[in-house]
């Protein structure tokens, strides 16, 4: 990810709240890489990662004015993009791992992939927010209210174990 030019986009984000619609239209630029990795690296799906970054920059534009002035406008709306897939994964109660159909891995990336599709939901969605992502433990928190962070971090150890053991055979 590169490094937001913090000036220039506090700039674009004041801007694009008093109305200015392009300057939330360089936001996305900078932002929309960011908004689709977090998207596919949950749900596994070129497809909904697709339809999930549009969402959220679209919402993210009437949401806009609920961005803190001191939260990084990337992070926000990586956030928002977690949001909206982690609603549209529990809503369909999807399980990437029984969905995909068995087929021959090509290279180690595919297989850890594979792997971290196979685990159980809110450890694949906590283990890609905290390892993959860089999320901490409150952040993570955040996205389940019905977790304590004690919680978290035992299913993000699970998660680890089941992967470690794994790649051990």
């Amino acid at each position: 990810m590169k490094n937001e030019n913090t000036n220039y986009v506090a700039y674009l984000v004041n801007l694009a709240k008093s109305g200015r619609k392009r300057a939330y239209v360089e936001l996305v630029e900078i932002n929309v890489r960011n908004v689709f990795t977090i998207s596919y690296r949950l749900y596994s799906d070129i497809e909904f990662a697709k339809k999930n970054s549009i969402r959220t920059l679209l919402k993210g534009w009437e949401k806009l004015i609920e961005l803190d002035a001191e939260e990084s406008f990337a992070v926000w709306i990586k956030k928002l993009a977690v949001r909206y897939a982690i609603d549209e994964m529990l809503r369909s109660n999807l399980s990437i791992a029984d969905e995909k159909k068995e087929n021959n891995i090509d290279n180690e990336e595919e297989y850890l992939e594979s792997l971290i599709n196979s685990l159980p939901l809110e450890e694949r969605i906590i283990f890609i927010l905290h390892d993959m992502e860089g999320f901490s433990y409150d952040e993570v928190n955040s996205f389940f209210s019905i977790l304590v962070k004690d919680e978290i971090k035992s299913k993000l150890i699970s998660a680890r174990e089941y992967l470690m053991e794994q790649l051990k055979q």
